[in-house]
């Protein structure tokens, strides 16, 4: 059985990917800060009863989607203040079916450290630290990844490709 303080260790490491899931779901950072901390309130109650949770990190990060769920307002309901000041750039989002077709021309090893990077949050000392290689080969695979991903996509030098994998 894991104990307490390792699991409060446990979740004081998810923060930063958890906040950074709160800012994907929330159209504010106040809102993704007070999504975060609903999250947490949760797994907090819900860790001192039983049975105890098995898998800490999926049951935070389930809470947190479905939280975000529960606060966006049924389309009926919204009205101009709702809406983002400025429209989507629909033209600058590709497929996902495109993006995926892209990844799979990629290297295996290219291909998943840039997706556990731009989706999941990854930091470069997480994925050297997951992948036990050094942070420069990390950092090395992520941006040749990234250069082939813009080729491949006919996008230009530059572009921001980790925003073609946020909405997955």
């Amino acid at each position: 059985m894991v104990e307490p303080s390792d699991r409060s260790t446990a979740v004081a490491d998810m923060l930063p990917r958890l906040m950074r899931r709160a800012r994907r779901y929330s159209p504010s950072i106040d809102a993704a800060e007070d999504l975060t901390q609903e999250a947490l309130l949760r797994v907090w109650k819900r860790l001192a009863e039983e049975p105890p949770i098995d898998d800490v990190e999926a049951y935070l990060f389930t809470a947190l989607k479905n939280l975000s769920r529960r606060r966006r307002p049924p389309a009926e309901e919204l009205t101009d203040d709702l809406m983002p000041a400025t429209a989507p750039e629909a033209g600058s989002r590709l497929a996902a079916g495109d993006v995926m077709q892209a990844l799979a021309h990629l290297p295996d090893a290219q291909a998943t450290l840039i997706l556990e990077h731009a989706v999941d949050g990854a930091s470069y000392a997480e994925l050297a630290r997951r992948h036990r290689l050094p942070i420069g080969t990390v950092m090395s695979r992520v941006a040749r990844g990234r250069a082939r991903l813009r080729a491949r996509l006919d996008l230009p030098e530059g572009a921001p490709v980790a925003d073609l994998l946020a909405g997955r």
